[in-house]
């Protein structure tokens, strides 16, 4: 019996952004350096909650903060290839949410990388765990992972 994990599809993540790399972007050995794969991460938890569910990160009441992030890199990305990031919700607690995270280079339905961010939900003024607000509940639901 396999337990080898299978590889994401990007239809496995329903909210996807296209990002175009730079040649400062790879490493000496040709392919994005790993903290590259952590940037576009950071690109596209950072468009979702901006975009979908409208968060103005400068100056909401309630904010995030990161509580933990992983990648596991499947295959090289470089530049002059256009990458797309994928995000999804895995899973959701009182103050705190879990994002699936892939990586896919332009044109292949298989991630090259693949990883999570968990954050927390604070007040901004005491930094302090606060409920996740309704309005983002919501669309965190509507971009849940699907079983």
């Amino acid at each position: 019996m396999s337990h080898k994990k299978e590889i994401g599809r990007q239809s496995d993540y329903p909210y996807r952004v296209d990002i175009q790399t730079r040649w400062s972007d790879n490493d000496m050995f040709g392919h994005l350096n790993n903290v590259v794969y952590q940037r576009f991460f950071e690109f596209i938890v950072v468009d979702f909650l901006r975009g979908p569910c409208g968060i103005d990160l400068m100056n909401a009441p309630v904010i995030t903060f990161a509580a933990e992030s992983t990648c596991k890199f499947l295959r090289p990305l470089s530049y002059p290839t256009g990458v797309v990031a994928g995000i999804r919700i895995d899973q959701m607690g009182r103050t705190s949410a879990r994002y699936g995270l892939a990586l896919f280079e332009q044109g292949c339905d298989e991630a090259a990388a693949e990883g999570h961010w968990i954050h927390v939900f604070v007040e901004r003024d005491s930094g302090r765990p606060t409920p996740i607000p309704d309005d983002i509940r919501a669309v965190f639901e509507r971009f849940r992972r699907i079983p």
